[in-house]
């Protein structure tokens, strides 16, 4: 089994949320099926799995269940035996060809006579027409394809050294160059293979043979098609033309994506709800550009201003001809390595549920990511494939505008660590491997409750107002 870091989330749920219903949701083929699975055998006596997409019985009595009762009197039979609260994960796997299970599912929490997980595929766009979320008693976990650091687990790479890659980090020091040059390599290894699970096995049981690995991903994108074609509707051929054109659009220069590639005077609000559909498919991921590097960076974004990366890399390079894979394994400057380390860059963050964003002014320039840190404070980030990483003119000119209140910047690049001072502001220049810890920096959507631990409100004395 691949090692995933999700898994840790899904034993703290099992501790803390099971009165909550669970939902992994991600893109297609991330292995949310097989870590669930894994985890109802680890964790769990009894592991009671019913899969809707293949058991067609199953998906005709679930699917025509008109209240929760009959759904457990249904898990019970074919259970086969008694469900023990706490030793017993019922797992409704592709949940979304029966969507009622979603709204009852708070029902069955209350019963309290198992835990309940759930997942499939296509969620964001399926699960659309559910009649009633069971506020309060869903817990959702993204699942995304593995990271750098999950795909260094699956290379066996110790430990130690990911430790030492922490520690080079945090103290801003640079790592021993020849450990650098093996972790650029292992980098550039992981930019052609991806993180897809089925990809990364296939490169570990084939001992990295790149024809191998790219035919399943020739496979997986073929697949990504094939639920356009089957869930877009009447709008399939626009959405797959959005779909095929982003490996182009990323090769240019401006990698902002141009709605003319696809009609003659094509305006966003006709094709906006085409963009969405493959955002909801977790097919994409699309970063808008903001007006005002300021904190709550989500006042300024432009909605039709956007630009769309592939929600894997490896899958980004299989779209190109082999000659660039071999290009990226190589590190050759022949190919515009821009897009495919700025593809990487945005995976890790939404990978860790960090908003994408860019910034774009026609006078001070573009800078490729921002985040906002833990601290609140916005950290502009530029990734840099060539060997003039220093040169960064639109990341000097935020720096050197007091009103953002902008105080350090990052770029990524192949690197090794080292500082810098633009505006009298830092740079901290950092190897395109330590991607992940930079994204640890950014703020998630979800409330941080650990941060609220121990903080108490006094009671507020409302007696003198009384009558």
């Amino acid at each position: 089994m691949l090692k995933r870091s999700l898994y840790d989330a899904l034993l703290n749920w099992k501790a803390n949320n099971h009165q909550k219903a669970l939902m992994v949701d991600g893109p297609r083929q991330v292995g949310k099926t097989f870590l669930l699975e894994e985890f109802g055998r680890r964790e769990y006596r009894d592991l009671v799995k019913i899969d809707f997409l293949v058991d067609e019985d199953a998906r005709r009595r679930f699917g025509s269940a008109q209240s929760a009762a009959r759904v457990i009197e249904l898990v019970s039979l074919i259970a086969g035996h008694e469900l023990v609260p706490g030793e017993t994960l019922v797992f409704f796997d592709e949940v979304q060809r029966a969507q009622n299970l979603v709204t009852f599912s708070k029902y069955l929490v209350i019963d309290g006579r198992f835990d309940l997980a759930m997942s499939g595929s296509m969620l964001g766009v399926e699960l659309g027409g559910v009649r009633s979320w069971p506020v309060g008693y869903l817990h959702t976990i993204d699942m995304a394809p593995l990271t750098f650091e999950e795909f260094c687990w699956a290379r066996g790479v110790p430990q130690s050294i990911l430790d030492q890659v922490r520690e080079g980090y945090e103290e801003k020091t640079p790592l021993d160059d020849s450990l650098h040059g093996l972790l650029i390599d292992l980098f550039r290894q992981y930019l052609v293979i991806g993180g897809m699970p089925e990809v990364v096995q296939k490169s570990l049981n084939t001992r990295n043979d790149l024809g191998a690995v790219r035919q399943v991903q020739a496979d997986l994108l073929s697949l990504y098609r094939e639920d356009i074609a089957q869930y877009a509707g009447n709008r399939s051929l626009q959405v797959k033309a959005i779909y095929d054109a982003i490996p182009t659009q990323l090769d240019k220069e401006n990698k902002r994506f141009q709605l003319k590639t696809l009609k003659d005077g094509a305006r966003f609000e006709r094709y906006a709800n085409d963009f969405a559909w493959l955002v909801a498919a977790r097919s994409v991921l699309r970063t808008v550009n903001v007006t005002e590097p300021k904190p709550m960076l989500a006042r300024t974004e432009e909605q039709g201003r956007f630009k769309l990366y592939l929600s894997d890399v490896g899958m980004l390079l299989a779209s190109y001809p082999a000659e660039v894979a071999m290009a990226a394994i190589s590190g050759e400057r022949s190919v515009n390595s821009g897009s495919v380390y700025e593809n990487v860059v945005a995976q890790e963050l939404a990978a860790l549920r960090s908003p994408l964003r860019y910034y774009h002014h026609s006078r001070k320039g573009e800078v490729d990511f921002l985040i906002e840190t833990h601290k609140g404070a916005v950290l502009p980030i530029e990734v840099k494939s060539g060997k003039d990483y220093k040169l960064h003119t639109a990341l000097n000119s935020l720096l050197g505008t007091d009103e953002y209140g902008i105080e350090e910047a990052v770029v990524l690049s192949e690197a090794n660590v080292s500082q810098g001072r633009r505006a009298g502001k830092t740079v901290h220049y950092l190897p395109l491997y330590m991607v992940g810890l930079v994204a640890a920096e950014a703020s998630t959507p979800v409330t941080d409750s650990d941060a609220l631990k121990g903080v108490r409100l006094d009671p507020i004395d409302f007696s003198g107002f009384s009558e």
